[in-house]
């Protein structure tokens, strides 16, 4: 079953690509008929989603955007989230924000246990 690469796969692929630093920026955006600021921003790996430049620097570079290889269990996660966010109803948006909350949360160091002690007893 063959699925859309990932923006983090399109990224790696992109930067890696000796055709595409072969040439100057200049040449290819005339190429490609892109501005030159754009081309550089996905050239450096600085774009969010798949778009017509993005598929037009693939196209050119022989990059597919395609791939058979199958996600892994949190790469899978975050693209089926990525999915819910662009979906645009209200509630799958305030379940994502929840969901992000949630990963702040975890990336957080908590308190120390007497400090978390003492800001009970002073509340």
């Amino acid at each position: 079953m063959s699925r859309r690469k990932t923006i983090p796969e399109l990224r790696a692929e992109i930067m890696a690509s000796e055709k595409l630093r072969s040439q100057s920026q200049g040449a290819l955006s005339s190429l490609l008929g892109l501005h030159q600021a754009t081309l550089s921003r996905i050239l450096r790996g600085k774009f969010q989603r798949h778009s017509s430049a993005v598929t037009a620097v693939c196209k050119y570079a022989s990059i597919s955007c395609m791939t058979s290889r199958p996600l892994d269990e949190l790469d899978a996660s975050i693209h089926r989230l990525t999915a819910l966010a662009q979906g645009g109803a209200t509630h799958e948006r305030h379940a994502l924000k929840l969901i992000r909350l949630a990963a702040e949360l975890l990336k957080t160091e908590p308190p120390a246990r007497g400090a978390l002690r003492r800001q009970r007893a002073a509340s």
